[in-house]
């Protein structure tokens, strides 16, 4: 089990700006790489907070539900603040989570997020189904079966991390920036990570040799998984190649991203200073191209 440093109670600033590049000192303020808290009670400080993007929301309930396993005091302060930060989170329904009320009377969920979720092993389906493509479907104006590849696709991504974790609850937060034509999902765990799981076959590869292994179809840590390393490989070719997307994947001290370049996929493997305590994937969906597969999708569901 885990252990708690016996420190005092210790004050964590959110920073102002809190996104993929900001992460890394936060979650360190919290939990060492070992995954021991390095306090009983942290008074977390939202008062200079301007924005949170969906990456910062689901490490921030990453952060919490594990120290909330390891019996670790967390106290929200700085909550006057009423910045653009705070109220988005204000509506997105983390204040509602963690807090245990939300800060505004007149709060509400924005019609260009999902409100923050915690998923369970057994709904993670259920919810992508329900809830992630039916949204999706709403946003771009059309029907939930129309996106049948993305969901085959944002399948894999929860069937990779509920199989592989180690853990019973991922964090999943999703929005819409209609100005950027985009659609941007972060998935997240605090378990045991990408890397470890491939280590169990490739005992020589480090952080970033493991993710690039880890795409691979064919390559599987787990005897019984089915796919075989199918499901990383499908989302990278879908969202990059054919979406024209980006998908950013986290664990450990390695980073892999894949993008569009010159009608091909263009995989990057690299080295992390910090270490990031389970897997993190970020996908960016280009919705003006998202459009373009729903034509496709109608046009073979009509042919014989």
């Amino acid at each position: 089990m885990f252990g708690i440093k016996l420190n005092p109670k210790k004050s964590v600033q959110v920073p102002s700006r809190f996104n993929v590049y900001t992460m890394d000192p936060f979650i360190a303020s919290f939990i060492d790489e070992e995954g021991d808290a390095e306090s009983k009670s942290f008074a977390v400080d939202f008062s200079v907070l301007e924005f949170a993007d969906p990456v910062a929301i689901v490490v921030m309930s990453n952060l919490f539900e594990y120290l909330k396993l390891l019996n670790v005091k967390v106290t929200l302060i700085g909550l006057a603040n009423r910045s653009e930060g705070v109220i988005f989170l204000d509506d997105s329904g983390f204040f509602l989570q963690y807090h245990g009320s939300m800060l505004r009377p007149h709060a509400a969920l924005r019609d260009t997020t999902l409100p923050l979720k915690l998923v369970a092993n057994p709904k993670a389906i259920p919810y992508l189904y329900a809830d992630v493509i039916p949204w999706i479907a709403q946003r771009l104006q059309t029907t939930a079966i129309a996106l049948g590849t993305l969901r085959v696709t944002l399948q894999e991504v929860f069937h990779n991390i509920n199989d592989h974790s180690g853990v019973q609850v991922g964090c999943v937060f999703i929005q819409h920036f209609p100005k950027k034509n985009e659609i941007n999902i972060a998935i997240s765990d605090f378990g045991t990570g990408i890397p470890k799981n491939v280590r169990k076959v490739q005992p020589e590869a480090n952080d970033q040799e493991a993710l690039v292994l880890a795409i691979k179809e064919g390559f599987t840590s787990k005897s019984n998984v089915q796919n075989r390393g199918a499901g990383l490989a499908i989302l990278m070719n879908y969202v990059a190649l054919r979406n024209r997307g980006t998908v950013i994947i986290t664990s450990g001290r390695g980073n892999l991203s894949a993008v569009y370049d010159k009608a091909k996929v263009k995989i990057t493997a690299r080295s992390r200073v910090s270490h990031y305590p389970g897997t993190l994937v970020n996908v960016i969906l280009k919705t003006d191209t998202l459009n373009e597969f729903v034509s496709d999708v109608e046009h073979e569901e009509f042919s014989w």
